[in-house]
């Protein structure tokens, strides 16, 4: 059997947008106008082949094909510039405003493709299925050496329970494993740097060019997956397992990456070497009860993954993904994708002295740091251990129960949340984490913080051990200021280092509360400078869904011409478990950002800054009706 389809698509718009605002408004005290004359148009063009036949005990199905397309966007923008506003009050017209108040701009988007696919499929005795695929695309966001690109793939599965006889509680046994290919280009105009006017100075035209560096002999990216699993299916269709296995490597991936200011840019773009995924996926899942109107059904999935950089252009050994504070999120080469450093405390480093591992304060009884950059000091990483789903149903009759469960365990996040509320003094975290030393000075203060020093005096993670408080209730040590005490005062546990005249360490200074102990202000003794001390275990666990649902009987809905009909009351969020325990979802653990490679926007992964919203239990209402 022989088919042909051929086919023409367009899509387009033209549309005007017209803004006025009264001169009320309150960053336009003259009022504002403005229209923006927006336009898209694509045009798409595609034909298929295809060819089907049996020959015996071989079934073929192949078909070719190609596709042409052509995108074309422009915008036109004329507006008053903001606080400006117009000549006259609520005449709403472009000749109305000012020459030097008029904002003005366009733009022109255009991108073309063209494509040729072909594929094959083979069926032998229904056991044995053997896939092929092949595609050549051309683009025109590309050098012309290299803006065309093949990629193919090829899969084969075997169902062994149809090729050999076994046992009867098998119900099926697959084997499958495949390779496949696939190509990207990239954004128009990423190819050369140009110039672009900007606001004028006076009279004067003036031209900027971008801060990011482009590639004039970019390659398309090309990502090669491998993957391999099997399925089974027991009792009956009662218990059914899968699992797979990948392995993916990425080529020539087009990025963006942060480079030293001192070179009159900030970023570059280039293609990058290699980039490798690996990872494992496994369900299982069944109805360990039926009897009668009664039936429960499980389901699980547990899925890992690991991504790692082997390869950045030349010259590069690092990809940095976002920086906030002293630190951020960057992989090195080798290195796994999601790395979260961070400013390294100074501590005492000879495993000979008494006070090994002890903060090693500055001459104020401050904590001293090492750049995250020089130190190298990696926190954490924001991608989890694993993750697992659990679907369950409950049904009795007409009646259905259903709940859906999520775990993610390892990982971890950082919460500007608590990085800026509690360096404002505004947690209760924070409050409980200060140690009191509930009476003790001296000697007797300074024997009980070495005898817990792990607990007390190390740093450990995101506690910064502070002795002392706001308040004589939890603490405060007196702090003399403007000729009076105050019982506001603090101090950091650990030593200061005494030098010598070439620099080199010969003893040190207890600050552990006897005589000489550097008292701080509460105020002042945020840990700023780390951002561990805002850093948590991303681990959770939440029932995501529950929904209650009735099955209409059949009779009753026949006669309305439905051959069936389901009422269902649900709720989402019932449960949250978090291993951190501060009251924010890290699943919300993102910040918006523009992006360096192709403009638009992006998210800054293992991150939040006010991501809090209040804990919400919808309950809704579904009604599924088939006809």
């Amino acid at each position: 059997q022989l088919s042909f389809m051929g086919r023409y698509s367009l899509d387009t718009y033209n549309e005007q947008r017209e803004t006025k605002m009264a001169n009320s408004y309150t960053n336009q005290p003259r009022g504002a106008y403005g229209i923006i004359n927006l336009k898209q148009y694509e045009r798409n063009m595609d034909f298929l082949l295809t060819y089907d036949k049996t020959f015996g005990l071989l079934k073929l199905a192949a078909s070719v094909g190609g596709n042409t397309r052509y995108n074309q966007q422009s915008n036109v923008t004329t507006k008053t510039k903001d606080k400006t506003g117009l000549v006259t009050p609520g005449v709403y017209t472009l000749s109305n405003i000012a020459n030097t108040d008029l904002d003005y701009g366009s733009g022109v988007y255009k991108r073309a493709t063209n494509s040729v696919y072909g594929l094959i499929n083979l069926g032998y005795k229904d056991f044995i299925f053997l896939d092929l695929t092949g595609r050549n695309d051309w683009s025109s966001t590309l050098p012309e050496e290299s803006r065309s690109y093949f990629y193919p793939s090829a899969s084969l599965s075997v169902v062994l329970n149809e090729a050999f006889k076994m046992p009867n509680s098998i119900n099926l046994l697959k084997l499958r494993g495949g390779v496949a290919q696939a190509g990207n280009d990239t954004d128009p105009y990423q190819l050369h740097s140009v110039l672009d006017p900007v606001e004028a100075w006076g009279k004067i035209t003036r031209l900027s060019k971008s801060g990011r560096i482009l590639l004039p002999n970019l390659k398309p990216e090309k990502a090669t997956s491998y993957e391999g699993g099997l399925d089974l299916t027991l009792l009956n269709n009662r218990l059914k397992f899968g699992a797979t296995y990948y392995y993916l490597e990425n080529v020539n991936q087009i990025l963006s990456n942060q480079i030293a200011p001192s070179t009159g840019y900030t970023s570059l773009n280039f293609n990058a070497g290699l980039l490798t995924s690996k990872g494992i996926e496994l369900s299982i899942g069944g109805t360990p009860i039926e009897k009668g109107d009664f039936r429960l059904d499980v389901n699980l999935n547990y899925s890992k993954n690991e991504s790692v950089i082997e390869e950045l252009a030349e010259g590069q050994d690092i990809f940095t993904f976002w920086t906030d504070a002293k630190g951020g999120a960057w992989t090195y080469v080798g290195d796994r994708i999601g790395d979260l450093y961070d400013a390294e405390l100074v501590t005492v480093t000879d495993k000979t002295s008494p006070y090994f591992g002890y903060p090693l304060l500055d001459e104020e009884g401050s904590w001293q740091r090492v750049s995250a950059v020089n130190s190298k000091n990696k926190i954490g990483n924001y991608n989890p251990d694993f993750l697992i789903g659990m679907q369950t149903s409950l049904s009795y009759k007409r009646f259905s129960l259903n709940l859906s469960f999520d775990w993610r365990s390892g990982g971890e996040f950082v919460s500007q949340t608590y990085r800026y509320s509690e360096s404002d003094l505004k947690s209760q975290r924070f409050l409980d984490n200060l140690i009191n030393p509930e009476g003790r000075q001296g000697d007797e203060l300074r024997d009980w913080l070495v005898a817990n020093d792990k607990d007390l005096i190390m740093v450990s993670g995101n506690q910064f051990n502070i002795v002392g408080g706001p308040t004589a209730e939890y603490g405060g040590l007196p702090f003399e200021a403007y000729g009076s005490s105050f019982p506001y005062g603090v101090f950091n546990p650990g030593v200061i280092a005494e030098y010598d005249a070439n620099g080199d360490i010969t003893g040190y200074v207890e600050n552990l509360g006897g005589a000489g102990t550097k008292i701080i202000p509460y105020g002042d003794n945020y840990p700023w400078d780390f951002t561990s001390a805002a850093t948590f275990d991303a681990s959770f666990i939440k029932l995501r869904e529950i929904s209650l649902g009735y099955a209409l009987p059949t009779k009753l809905v026949s006669r309305m011409g439905i051959r069936s009909a389901n009422f269902a009351v649900y709720s989402r969020n019932i449960m949250l478990w978090t291993a951190a325990k501060i009251g924010i979802d890290p699943e919300t653990a993102f910040q918006q950002e523009s992006s360096l490679q192709n403009g638009g926007m992006q998210f800054k992964q293992g991150i939040e800054r006010y991501n809090v919203i209040p804990w919400v239990i919808p309950v809704g209402f579904k009604l599924n009706l088939t006809f």
